[in-house]
């Protein structure tokens, strides 16, 4: 299927970085924009990010290939609703909503079998809204993943897959389940413990703010998604609420524990607590899961000096060897190098590997 026409509905920050995106990369397509706030359809069409512009997408849809649908998720079903009268037979439809399961059991309800429903989610974003905050390279080496509804076309997802990685993006498929119990660990129960700080703090504060005053550092540095959107983080609760529940508990166990090891004075079990957290955390990959998707990694040993890495990625650069990720190793104990260049395949990796060590750095693959 070639892709002419595609619909963006809801463009704030992420339909507006998609449409921008698109744009770039497939200059030739036809976007529509689809949106209640007329001050960012006017946006759009003014900067040429958009072709047409609508406040109703049931006016919007007509002949378009890919729907998105980047509204919060409370809006969804609506839209859904909407589309199941009025999308094509073969139109594929996607979202861009945190949740997945409760999206994916709607779209079984509402829509018919011969609309391709697939449900996504960029990970990417940012704190502002809106349009004015779009980027069309937000969604870079960033990942976006992808739900398919069970009987979905593998020509749908293959469709859906290459018009998400020309936006940069790495598109990967999940089972809803599984979506949801990720990212309700890593994404959703940080937000709510970060207000629940916040708001902790909040109540042991006097009149005069004296806390708050003095809150800085790490304490804004750990509460800072905290200043997200209060009915987005609403909804995502919320429909995410069976897999929330369970940790939320195991969260309020934790603290418990740690309470009552406070109580008794046990300082081996304080320093565990720390200790444990630490061991995990400091496992943890600086930009990347390995767990998702393999890259191919090189390492490499430079001295620490203005300009080292500059170097590095100007000899791969010039020889178009791009690299997806780059971090610093601070504990060495068991690395090769103090580099680690993340690449998108293995010949990128021994092309890499040659180039380097030809320039006089060292360069391994583990």
């Amino acid at each position: 299927m070639e892709i002419k026409k595609i619909t963006i509905a809801g463009l704030g920050l992420i339909g507006g970085s998609l449409a921008k995106a698109f744009r770039r990369t497939n200059p030739g397509f036809t976007i529509v924009g689809v949106d209640s706030n007329r001050k960012n359809l006017e946006l759009a069409l003014e900067d040429g990010t958009v072709s047409q512009a609508f406040d109703r997408l049931e006016d919007a849809v007509s002949d378009s290939q890919v729907i998105f649908l980047c509204t919060p998720v409370s809006c969804i079903p609506e839209l859904l609703i909407i589309l199941s009268r009025c999308a094509r037979p073969g139109t594929i439809i996607t979202d861009v909503g945190s949740i997945k399961e409760g999206i994916m059991k709607k779209a079984d309800e509402l829509l018919p079998q011969d609309v391709c429903f697939i449900g996504g989610h960029p990970m990417a974003g940012a704190e502002r809204s809106g349009y004015h905050a779009s980027i069309a390279h937000l969604f870079e080496n960033a990942y976006y993943i992808l739900t398919p509804r069970t009987g979905t076309p593998d020509t749908a997802v293959n469709v859906l897959k290459s018009l998400i990685a020309s936006t940069g993006a790495i598109p990967l498929i999940l089972d809803p389940v599984t979506h949801d119990q990720m990212v309700g660990a890593v994404s959703h129960l940080p937000h709510i413990i970060a207000a629940a700080l916040v708001n902790t703090v909040r109540e042991a504060d006097g009149p005069d703010n004296a806390i708050q005053k003095l809150a800085a550092g790490g304490f804004k540095d750990i509460t800072r998604i905290a200043s997200s959107n209060p009915e987005m983080w609403r909804d995502i609760c919320l429909y995410n609420r069976d897999q929330l529940l369970p940790l939320i508990s195991s969260v309020i166990g934790c603290l418990s524990k740690i309470s009552k090891d406070l109580e008794a004075g046990d300082g081996q079990a304080v320093e565990s607590f720390y200790m444990e957290a630490k061991k995990f955390r400091d496992q943890i990959p600086s930009s990347e899961s390995l767990y998702l998707l393999p890259y191919y990694q090189v390492y490499v040993d430079v001295e620490d000096k203005p300009g080292i890495i500059g170097k590095v990625t100007t000899i791969l650069g010039s020889h178009n060897v791009n690299i997806k990720n780059i971090r610093i190793i601070n504990s060495r104990e068991d690395e090769p190098g103090c580099l680690v260049l993340s690449l998108d395949d293995q010949a990128a990796q021994a092309k890499a590997v040659n180039l380097l060590n030809d320039a006089g750095c060292r360069a391994y693959i583990r």
